[in-house]
């Protein structure tokens, strides 16, 4: 080991001193393209003038291109090698900051834009609760094992003993703090939200004893549903029992209690079926469904909500089990907490596409090496640098995050996959540009010529890659926005890695390899490849597959374009969800049936409404009116509306001088009935004078909860909300619909300052919003990968011809995912804005080597320089540079993602089936169909450049000045031309193809 680090050193030292010294000064053996005719620089500065020194400025900037930068990038690699491996160890350490990882996901608002409208009506609903955040939502429903009805008094007392134990008796401690809690202490106004069971089971026993013992039955109480009576009091049960079937002699809704009128001992004798069906007319309850709601007053109230509401489904999967009652819980914790547990299932399928990209590279570098004769086990070497540098990137990038305190959610889980298959492709280029480039050179002018020829092309694809991801980061929706930086912030990792990791292990193995014998390689093998390789471009240069390709890219083009179009736009639950989760149970039966009979939406006045104005109240009876008259409400009886109740109970105080506190009254629990005529014609006017009264009321109290009160006599409520219902609402697309409607309506009455919230408006902006914001990210990536290649190709016509192929890749993709059942969601716009950068490395590579008007090789110790004269000339040449490469990224990316495949998971699978169609369409466009349109073009058109065009008439004075300067100003410009010509044919002569005369004399001078 200390002999290998004692050859680097030595090897990295020489190139290093003779670089201060002289740039063309031979150094040993090693050293292959001499520099000659140097001119050394030395001018007085008393003799400069300005014109002179602005001529050497712009002679300077013309040497800065892109290729010169980077093969002073690969010289310095190369003299410097053990400066960047510890500049890529410093950047490792950061991967230790993944211990602080933390994996949070909001499913619920995390992929809703932040400037959606369900964003400012769930701020309004905040405001009216006073609440840190969104009220929390968990249900619970329950459903007998045998499949009989719930109904039946063993299975409703066991459902009323299991809500009082989760009230009472279910003791819950935070994780985080060891605080120790029952539910009532933190359900503040939702105590009683299913208090309606406890009150039917207590009236069904009753009824059911007096029933069987031969009493005669209350008149005050008729359990009939939707609506019972209790007591006197009318019970809405459609909020607490689903699926109910009623008896066939009831559905008309007149059933009424009747007394068998039997003796007591003759009553023994009839079954629990027989008795229920004379004192309700409920045949079978499917469903008895809870709702354990919660304000989020502060973050440690939220915390305590998310700890309950996790410890009731531990209990439900894993306590009562084989009970005679199912219970199904759901809530956006307990999803988010099963989202992250199946997304630490992901690291074995990592593992083994990490194998089977290492089994990939490995066996394409060795079999490149086998072939071009220069097989060494050292190039296991380079094969570990090719996957240490996304891995470093990913590691890195975690780390970054982790640090600084960003939750990791759990699509930002698939960006390992996308980093290993996307981040490789620049390292297939590196490696076939070194395989291909002499060993006799020195390694620094080696690894100078590697990056010369591969940098650009890496660099564009990148640049591409990263712009996609960061204008993906800038989208207003979060969970995205997270993933899309994170990718391009581990793409940006993964670039550097290649140049300050890859590059000093290409050094590594070149010092390894030095004592290997020479071979000759597979000469047959490349010869054979070769003639394929002129034959292909002989083909796909005729004019008649010019016009088969011209016809086959139409018909692409219309299954595309009929595909982007039809792509339905759909986000719930049930795709987020693993597929063998016991959430997919719960989540169905909410959303075919919870759903389907009840559907409320909850309407706030978030301004005080004066009651004693007549118009104010007939604009509110009617916004009232045209929510309850749209299609699919379930009637005026089922919305919860505390005006309504306060009219009657303000009339009848006002008429009966009514008090419920007062003893003498109770006797008066029946409401009264009042005329129209009779309310008109009082000269009292409705007001808040008996509000106070009316909320203290027995009758009426749980309306507090509906109100926002304020200081105020004459108008004290502040904002209030109502409830209406709807029902049959079975498909996302009429709850879109609906919402639509809801919001329509609330915006006509814009003096009543109404809103609407609902708890699936996120998710209804989510789809709503998708298309659009798809559309717009999708156009700006676009521009921009024009933009971008623009500015490294500089010819417009190959510039518009990879901007079109970008186009079609990205829309034939988007287009072709339909056709594969894949609808538009979150998931989904990322994996299409992962295809438009993906789709760079298949057209980029292409278009920027095929309008390079020259090639440059190393034979021996020469370098040599050829122009290319013909598009056939620059195919062989493109194709011969990237074919391989494009390849060998292709199969890799696929290796990679391919055993998500067998997760059988819903995000997993959009990543496969989109990274799968942009390889097959992306091999297809960028070895096909682009190489036969870029040789369409007329050699000329091809040998225009944007750059030349607009700087070569002053970058020509300005070399001609630098000339004549250098030269301490004698002569003419004319014969200084004619001197820097002749010096450069002589520089080339003597294989130099790291610079010119004029570029040596402007490097020596600025040392």
């Amino acid at each position: 080991m200390s002999t290998l680090l004692a050859k680097i050193t030595s090897t990295s030292q020489q190139p290093r001193a003779n670089f201060k010294v002289d740039l063309a000064e031979s150094n040993n053996d090693n050293e292959c393209c001499e520099m000659q005719e140097e001119l050394p620089l030395s001018v007085s500065s008393a003799s400069a003038n300005n014109r002179a020194k602005a001529s050497k400025l712009l002679a300077f900037c013309q040497q800065i291109t892109l290729r010169r930068v980077f093969r002073l990038i690969g010289f310095s690699i190369g003299s410097y090698p053990l400066a960047y491996v510890i500049a890529a160890i410093i950047m490792s350490v950061m991967s230790f900051g993944i211990y602080y990882l933390k994996l949070e996901d909001r499913v619920r608002d995390g992929y809703t834009p932040t400037t959606s409208p369900s964003r400012r009506e769930a701020n309004l609903l905040r405001e009216f609760t006073n609440s840190f955040g969104d009220p929390t939502l968990t249900t619970l429903t329950l459903q007998a094992r045998d499949g009989g009805s719930m109904h039946r008094l063993k299975y409703l007392e066991e459902a009323v003993r299991l809500h009082r134990y989760f009230m009472d008796n279910f003791t819950v401690e935070v994780p985080s703090t060891g605080e120790r809690f029952v539910y009532r202490e933190i359900c503040g106004f939702s105590c009683n939200a299913n208090v309606v069971i406890e009150y039917f089971h207590s009236a069904l026993l009753e009824e059911y004893r007096k029933e069987k013992t031969g009493e005669i039955r209350s008149e005050a109480t008729n359990l009939t549903y939707p609506i019972a009576k209790i007591t006197g009091f009318d019970i809405h049960l459609e909020r607490n029992f689903y699926g109910v079937r009623l008896r066939p002699y009831a559905n008309s809704g007149n059933f009424r209690n009747s007394s068998t009128s039997t003796s007591k001992t003759d009553s023994t004798s009839f079954t629990e079926d027989t008795i229920l069906e004379t004192i309700t007319n409920i045949e079978y309850i499917q469903v008895v469904f809870m709702v354990f709601q919660g304000q989020v007053t502060n973050s440690n109230m939220e915390a305590r909500l998310n700890a309950w509401e996790v410890a009731l489904y531990e209990f439900a999967t894993q306590t009562y089990v084989n009970q005679p009652i199912k219970i199904l819980v759901l809530g956006s914790e307990i999803v988010n907490q099963e989202l992250i547990k199946d997304s630490q299932r992901m690291a074995p399928y990592f593992v083994a596409g990490f194998l089977a990209m290492f089994l990939v590279v490995a066996i394409s570098v060795l079999g490149s090496a086998l072939l071009l004769g220069v097989m060494h086990p050292a190039k296991l070497i380079v094969a570990f640098g090719v996957i240490a540098c996304p891995v470093l990137a990913i590691t890195v990038t975690f780390g970054l995050f982790s640090l600084a305190r960003l939750r990791t959610n759990t699509i930002m889980l698939i960006m390992p996959f996308l980093v290993m298959g996307i981040g490789v492709n620049g390292a297939f280029l590196v490696i076939h540009s070194w395989l291909r480039s002499a060993s006799e050179c020195s390694i620094p002018q080696r690894l100078g010529f590697v990056l010369e020829e591969a940098g650009p092309s890496v660099t564009i694809s990148t640049f591409t890659n990263v712009i996609t991801f960061a204008i993906g980061a800038l989208t207003p929706t979060p969970e995205i926005a997270l993933f899309c930086l994170e990718t391009a912030i581990a793409l940006a990792f993964a670039y550097i890695f290649t140049l300050v990791l890859l590059c000093p292990l290409l050094y590594l193995a070149s010092i390894v390899e030095r004592t290997r014998k020479k071979h000759a390689g597979l000469p047959m093998v490349i010869i054979g490849l070769n003639f394929t390789l002129k034959c292909y471009c002989r083909l796909i240069t005729s004019k008649l597959f010019c016009v088969l390709a011209f016809i086959g890219i139409l018909i692409y083009w219309f299954f595309g374009i009929i595909g982007a179009m039809n792509i339905e736009t759909r986000l719930d639950v049930e795709k987020l969800l693993p597929k063998n989760s016991p959430l997919q149970e719960a989540n169905a039966m909410i959303s075919a049936i919870v759903w389907r009979e009840y559907y409320p939406v909850t309407i706030l006045v978030n301004s005080p409404l004066d009651i004693r104005n007549e118009h104010v109240l007939k604009r509110f009876d009617a916004m009232v009116n045209d929510f309850e008259t749209l299609e699919k409400c379930r009637g005026k009886e089922f919305t919860l509306l505390w005006l309504r109740d306060y009219k009657t109970y303000w009339w009848e105080a006002l008429l009966y001088d009514f008090d419920y506190f007062s003893d003498d009254n109770i006797a008066l629990t029946t409401t009264a009935s009042i005329s129209k005529y009779e309310a008109n014609s009082g000269k009292e006017m409705l007001d808040y004078s008996k509000l106070n009264d009316f909320l203290f009321s027995p009758l009426y109290k749980h309306w507090k909860i509906f109100l926002k009160l304020r200081n105020d006599s004459n108008i004290p409520v502040e904002s209030f909300c109502f409830v209406v219902t709807y029902q049959n609402l079975t498909s996302w697309k009429e709850r879109i619909e609906l919402m639509q409607k809801w919001r329509s309506i609330a915006n006509s009455y814009k003096d009543l300052n109404a809103s609407v919230w609902e708890a699936n408006s996120m998710f209804v902006d989510q789809m709503l919003s998708l298309k659009t914001l798809a559309m717009q990210t999708c156009f700006w990536t676009l521009i921009c990968m024009a933009a971008v290649c623009g500015l490294f190709i500089q010819n417009p016509f190959s510039v518009t011809v990879a901007s079109l192929t970008i186009a079609s890749i990205s829309f034939g993709v988007i287009g072709f995912l339909s056709w594969w059942h894949l609808d538009l969601d979150p998931a989904t716009l990322c994996a299409i804005l992962m295809c438009i950068g993906m789709s760079v490395d298949f057209t980029a590579h292409v278009s920027y080597y095929h309008q390079l008007g020259e090639k440059k090789a190393i034979k021996g110790i020469r370098i040599t320089k050829s122009r290319l004269e013909n598009n056939k000339a620059r195919l062989e040449y493109t194709l011969e540079s990237v074919a391989w490469p494009t390849l060998q990224g292709g199969i890799s990316t696929v290796a990679c993602i391919i055993p998500l495949a067998f997760l059988q998971n819903y995000i997993p699978l959009v990543f496969v089936k989109t990274i799968s169609l942009v390889v097959i369409w992306g091999l297809f466009h960028g070895l096909v169909l682009l190489p036969t349109f870029l040789s369409s073009i007329p050699h000329f058109l091809l040998e225009f450049n944007c750059y030349r065009a607009i700087f070569g008439k002053h970058l020509l004075s300005a070399t001609a000045a630098i000339d004549a300067y250098g030269s301490g100003g004698a002569g003419d410009a004319s014969s200084t031309s004619g001197g820097r010509k002749q010096e450069d044919k002589v520089v080339h002569d003597k294989g130099d193809i790291h610079m010119n005369a004029t570029e040596l004399r402007i490097l020596r001078t600025n040392e």
